[in-house]
């Protein structure tokens, strides 16, 4: 998750981070000044494979080896990443896909070096070498590092949602991974969600763990369809939105919330 919206100006931001396990026994970082972990303390792996991986198309499409475009906001500590890897690997999808990600302030490389996020997968030596690329990257802008793994190409933007430009290429699948609406709001906004959706393809879909009627309210007042799945781990219910119902299949629909005179908005 994108633990600020500062900008990377400072040489030396003042941001503590600290690795703890999960119960699945995949770590997670917790961030002291926002008092918040980046996953669920029940299980990092575990959460994301049940929200971003598991909901609509994603594994389908990679067993088809279909094109894959993907735009995460909040990279976090690219567990994400690893994920997607992990599942091209052991379907041996030859999907080309592009991974394009948001991060307002990154943690450190001995940070993310030291998560075992990697060593799970075993995709050690494919993260080491991407983690030393990251020093090289730029602000407000995106910036492309290549292959991940063969086929899996990445691009990185480095700056605040608010300076968020429109990504290469539009995306067909959009993880929405923030930290949470009370601690970065700027992730949450309308304004964010209609320029998500339109920088993507009518068929994209977006899915994150939030479910809050505020959350899911700026969502459809950004033109999404927004449904309701059963949440990771002990929550009740995360969220799937949609440019139309039709690519939301199965999934029970929220309904806009109503005016004063109780028609919909």
């Amino acid at each position: 998750m994108n633990c600020s919206t500062e900008p990377m100006s400072s040489p030396k931001p003042k941001h503590d981070f600290e690795i703890r396990p999960t119960i699945d026994g995949s770590d997670t970082l917790f961030a002291p000044q926002f008092g918040q972990h980046y996953h669920n303390p029940n299980g990092a792996l575990a959460e994301s494979q049940h929200v971003f991986f598991k909901p609509l198309r994603l594994i389908p499409d990679l067993l088809a080896h279909r094109p894959i475009t993907i735009l995460e906001i909040g990279f976090g500590t690219g567990l994400n990443l690893l994920l997607l890897a992990d599942w091209v690997k052991r379907l041996r999808s030859k999907s080309d896909i592009r991974y394009m990600s948001v991060e307002g302030f990154l943690a450190p490389k001995s940070t993310l070096l030291g998560l075992n996020h990697a060593n799970m997968l075993g995709l050690e030596d494919h993260w080491k070498e991407f983690v030393g690329t990251l020093t090289q990257a730029s602000h407000d802008s995106w910036q492309s590092f290549g292959d991940f793994i063969p086929g899996l190409t990445v691009d990185l933007f480095f700056g605040s949602f608010t300076s968020l430009t429109k990504p290469p290429v539009a995306p067909n699948i959009i993880f929405h991974d923030p930290f949470s609406p009370e601690s970065n709001p700027e992730g949450w906004t309308p304004d964010l969600f209609a320029h998500l959706r339109e920088w993507s393809t009518m068929q994209t879909t977006l899915r994150t763990y939030a479910a809050s009627t505020k959350c899911r309210q700026a969502m459809m007042k950004a033109g999404w369809v927004v449904g309701s799945a059963k949440g990771a781990l002990g929550k009740r219910e995360m969220t799937l939105a949609a440019h139309s119902a039709e690519y939301l299949p199965g999934i029970r629909l929220v309904s806009p919330p109503k005016t004063s005179d109780g028609v919909a908005d």
